[in-house]
């Protein structure tokens, strides 16, 4: 063999035998993932592991490349015991991340066990003999598949490349297009059409209405023209276990969507579903990925409509799941780009309100059940108009306090752009002659910090600044007009309040309450959160309110602590060492609070 062809088959065997390494580790994530997930709807995962983890494998690879020479050279190896080498090189510490990724998420609550702990002494050697037995079996397929004699580099990665090809063209004939929805008239007794707003990330002092910072006069002008209920919490403090709850009126518990890899499950029945059985069409837009048809938050839905970002590196949402894409999104904006537009993240209030438009002027059936999920108080918190400047979690995860008040000014510029855009949509109910015989809820998924407590965004507490959103009721015909109540509400409630309304019976076995019943409100509120290794739950009792978060959480969070809400409605002032009787009372309570939500989980089991 020339020395030409010796330097392009050294370079793109060892460059092709850590592509087939690396990429046979993505589509086992793939795999895993699809299988626990959505099936063949998960195919835009299989091209992206494909290319993105041989990418990888072939930058890792490089190190090997530059020493090749001299490794031959001193042990007097055949070239293809160098590229079974380089494979699996290459894969062991691509799986080791990956399997360390999966277990954390799926097992332990996103927070690994020590190394030195108990499990940890079991669980890290586990993983290491695991990686070392996958990249054996790459190291031994790639041999197979390089084969013998001359060109069995080039062979090496033309295999590759056709690989590649075959699995992007046969994932994409599998992909399940959903059918066009099929609209029909049908004939059910009077009932009022639903419109369900949920506006992520927007606290309950957000609006102007409230004293916010923010001009919001079109979520105002709602409240004055229904029912404020201004104390109304949320069940958990991220969204995917808090809009499972608001579609199922179920605790996260017993509902199961909970981490960030959880489905809602099949078995769960849906506002959707219910008012689908009783002759209502239903249909549904949204933009968070949380809630996306992966996720199963679709059933129920004659159409639901998910209008995904513009994902980095042309990624699916299913794409998104895969540990590579965290990377290579959290190297682009942390290191890379500066300039960060909405569309990377969602589609923005004027793209929703766009589209629930056109689909008001093609006249659905009624009566109608609608979901409308908007983005814009969310993180970034972008500048308007829009100019690429903003900021972001994954880039600025633990912003310096100075920054509050900008992230404020910031975020509230966005609640004034959504209101903006929802003040429209609902001029376009009036315009078809549908307001009047409407039912509208407005409600948040969840609140966000600004470092009231040491920390920012959301999802990491429970305090009252991500568990207290807004909830405004418009009654069909004005009715209730303009009352602002005080008493406790839950968007817990929200379920058995719109079957009420439509004229359905409420199941005795959902937890929550009609609000417009004359059932009193619950004597206790609870909340709870499983995100990041920090497992916290909320009581609220009267004034009093219990937090207690589990040892060593990621958050710093006291094991327990004790507030007064009239006397303290910040939280500052935590009253566990001066009312241990109140915190013996409360834990009682907690106690017997679980098992009356197990009771939940082991009915729907």
């Amino acid at each position: 063999m020339r020395r030409d062809e010796a330097v392009v088959s050294r370079v793109v065997g060892s460059a092709a035998a850590a592509a087939w390494g690396a990429s046979l580790v993505g589509c086992f994530e793939a795999s895993v993932i699809a299988l626990s997930g959505g099936g063949l709807s998960e195919y835009g995962l299989f091209p992206f592991g494909f290319w993105a983890y041989a990418a990888l494998g072939v930058t890792l690879s490089l190190p090997i490349v530059v020493v090749g020479p001299w490794v031959r050279a001193r042990w007097q190896q055949p070239e293809g015991a160098l590229q079974a080498l380089t494979s699996g090189a290459v894969a062991f510490p691509i799986t080791l991340v990956v399997a360390r990724y999966h277990l954390a998420q799926r097992y332990f609550g996103e927070q690994m066990p020590a190394p030195w702990s108990g499990v940890g002494l079991l669980l890290y050697p586990g993983l290491v003999v695991c990686a070392l037995l996958v990249s054996l079996l790459i190291a031994v397929l790639v041999v197979a598949v390089r084969g013998r004699g001359r060109f069995t580099s080039v062979r090496l990665g033309a295999s590759w490349a056709v690989a590649f090809a075959l699995l992007t063209v046969g994932a994409r004939a599998l992909r399940v297009e959903e059918p066009a929805p099929l609209r029909q008239a049908r004939a059910t007794k009077p009932s009022p059409n639903v419109v369900l707003f949920v506006v992520d990330t927007l606290r309950a002092d957000a609006l102007g209405i409230a004293g916010g910072q923010a001009k919001t006069p079109h979520m105002d002008a709602l409240a004055a023209d229904g029912v404020w209920f201004r104390d109304a919490y949320a069940q958990s403090s991220w969204t995917r276990p808090s809009i499972a709850t608001i579609l199922t009126g179920e605790y996260p518990a017993v509902h199961g969507a909970v981490h960030k890899f959880d489905p809602l499950p099949e078995d769960m029945e849906t506002l959707a579903e219910r008012l689908r059985a009783a002759g209502y069409w239903t249909a549904a837009f949204v933009t968070n990925i949380n809630v996306a048809p992966i996720f199963n938050f679709d059933q129920g839905f004659g159409e639901y409509h998910y209008l995904a970002p513009s994902f980095y590196f042309g990624a699916s949402d299913s794409a998104t799941r895969l540990s590579i894409y965290k990377l290579l999104r959290l190297l682009r904006e942390r290191f890379l780009h500066r300039r960060i537009y909405y569309y990377h993240y969602y589609q923005d209030a004027a793209v929703v309100t766009d589209h629930v438009s056109r689909w008001l002027a093609e006249s659905p059936p009624e009566p109608f059940f609608l979901f409308i999920h908007y983005m814009d108080p969310h993180d970034p918190y972008f500048e308007i108009p829009y100019n690429g400047r903003g900021i972001a979690r994954v880039a600025e995860p633990n912003p310096p306090p100075e920054r509050a008040e900008e992230m404020r000014r910031l975020y509230a510029s966005d609640v004034a752009y959504f209101d903006q855009h929802f003040g429209a949509l609902i001029e376009r109910f009036r315009q078809r002659g549908l307001y009047e015989r409407t039912l509208f809820v407005l409600t948040a998924d969840h609140g966000e910090e600004f470092y009231e407590h040491g920390g920012w965004w959301h999802g990491t507490t429970l305090y009252e600044e991500q568990i207290r959103v807004p909830l405004i009721i418009r009654l069909p015909a004005g009715a209730n007009r303009a009352q602002q109540r005080t008493d406790l509400a839950q968007t817990l409630d929200i379920v058995p309040t719109v079957l009420a309304q439509a004229g359905l019976p409420v199941p005795h076995e959902l937890p929550g309450r009609d609000l417009f019943s004359n059932r009193e409100q619950p004597e206790v509120l609870y909340a709870h959160e499983s995100l990041e290794g920090n497992e916290i739950e909320a009581l609220r009792w009267g004034p009093w309110k219990l937090i207690v978060a589990n040892e060593g959480n990621p958050r710093g969070l006291p094991r327990v602590a004790l507030f007064h809400l009239i006397d303290d409605p910040f939280e500052q002032a935590d009253l566990r060492g001066r009312h241990p009787e109140i915190v013996q009372e409360l834990s009682a309570k907690l106690e017997k609070f679980r098992g009356d939500v197990q009771k939940g989980v082991r009915n729907h089991r």
